[in-house]
């Protein structure tokens, strides 16, 4: 049984007699989909363990992204069926007879996904497009879902990392823990993937977005992680290897993303906040058994900051990344004083944050697309610093 907000049945443009095709369209509340529909017809089993559907669940549960757009960034779910009954405007049955001809024809991983999330309150609010096509002839279906799942293309991460472009990021983190959760090629399990590295590596990279240019900002790292995959393979096919000057960096950026992802609650809740509250907050149930993990630290906590807020506030402390002797990267002070630059200035940072949280409406997406957010929080970073210098000169 389908409950669609809207319904609408269309004819095959080509086979609309002898075989007579129809094209049954649904928006379906996510919540109310059922499990045990066959997947006989597909031609892929789903894996959701892979990254790429990491971030579909994302999408699912509105973490980072913008609320209730599912609909509108997964293409759906196409099942074969024997015929589709409509009840009243709001009910429809669909009746799957024969489990090996009628089922799931594609989008098997999107309702794998949403059946395993329909106890979770985050995704009342989410639609999934269902078509529901009836008259299709045996001896086609296939072809037809081989067709369909064919979607899946290599992406130029999985080209890159045939290319050897990620093969000093890998030796570097090869020996951390949490190296088994990044995901190298588009088919790899993984909490992150190369391009969210790469992403981290541009923020910190002082060769294109250099400190002492006004307004240029890697904004790309997260409003486009794409663009700054590019930069990074351009910089690997060059031979600049603009990026590789950040591998003596490397693990601490890593780890510096946790620090102010976790402390970002911490520090607003010591001022007098309630970090729980903010809509650019991630936030787990206190009863909840469950808590986020921090990979990169080890760490566990039931609040985390939504990407799009902490990539400019991680972006800021490049003002303390500076060429070395042996044309390296490397931290200025070492990375004890950026850990110390962040506690100093950090209050200051959240506060300006939380402040534009506030004017954009508590959109975490659209605070990481904020140029000028971008260029305050690395300009208060660079006052702090300033300033501290010089009472150290003075003193």
């Amino acid at each position: 049984m389908l409950r669609p907000l809207f319904a609408r049945r269309i004819p095959d443009p080509v086979f609309h007699a002898n075989p007579e095709i129809v094209h049954h369209i649904f928006y379906v509340p996510a919540h109310t989909l059922v499990d045990g529909i066959s997947y006989g017809p597909n031609a892929r089993r789903p894996n959701t363990k892979k990254q790429v559907y990491k971030r579909v669940d994302d999408s699912l549960r509105n973490e980072d992204c913008l609320p209730n757009t599912f609909h509108l960034k997964n293409l759906g779910i196409v099942i074969n069926a024997a015929s589709v009954k409509r009840i009243n405007d709001n009910e429809y049955h669909v009746e799957l007879p024969d489990e090996e001809q009628h089922g799931v024809l594609n989008g098997g991983h999107t309702l794998d996904l949403i059946v395993k999330n329909l106890n979770e309150q985050a995704i009342k609010g989410q639609f999934v497009k269902i078509e529901v096509r009836t008259g299709v002839p045996a001896a086609w279906l296939a072809e037809i879902a081989g067709g369909l799942n064919t979607a899946l293309q290599v992406e130029d991460m999985s080209l890159d990392d045939l290319a050897g472009a990620f093969d000093w990021i890998k030796d570097e983190l090869r020996g951390e823990p949490y190296y088994k959760d990044i995901a190298w090629s588009e088919n790899d399990s993984g909490t992150y993937d190369a391009r969210d590295i790469v992403s981290l590596l541009t923020c910190m990279n002082i060769g294109l977005y250099p400190n002492s240019t006004s307004g240029s900002h890697p904004v790309e790292a997260y409003e486009k992680k794409s663009k700054a995959l590019d930069a990074f393979r351009d910089d690997h096919e060059s031979g600049d290897d603009e990026f590789m000057k950040l591998r003596p960096l490397l693990k601490e950026i890593l780890r510096l993303h946790d620090i102010i992802r976790q402390d970002f609650a911490v520090v607003h809740n010591k001022n007098g906040g309630k970090a729980g509250h903010l809509k650019i907050m991630n936030t787990k149930d206190e009863k909840a058994k469950t808590e986020f993990p921090f990979y990169f630290t080890g760490k566990k906590a039931k609040m985390r900051l939504q990407t799009g807020a902490l990539y400019p506030i991680l972006a800021a402390f490049r003002w303390m990344v500076e060429e070395g002797d042996d044309g390296n990267y490397r931290w200025r002070g070492g990375f004890d004083a950026v850990l110390k630059r962040w506690k100093d200035v950090g209050p200051d940072l959240v506060r300006k944050t939380i402040e534009r949280s506030k004017e954009l409406g508590g959109n975490s997406n659209a605070i990481g697309k904020s140029r000028t957010h971008w260029e305050t929080l690395h300009q208060s970073v660079a006052f702090r610093d300033l300033m501290a210098n010089q009472a150290a000169l003075a003193s």
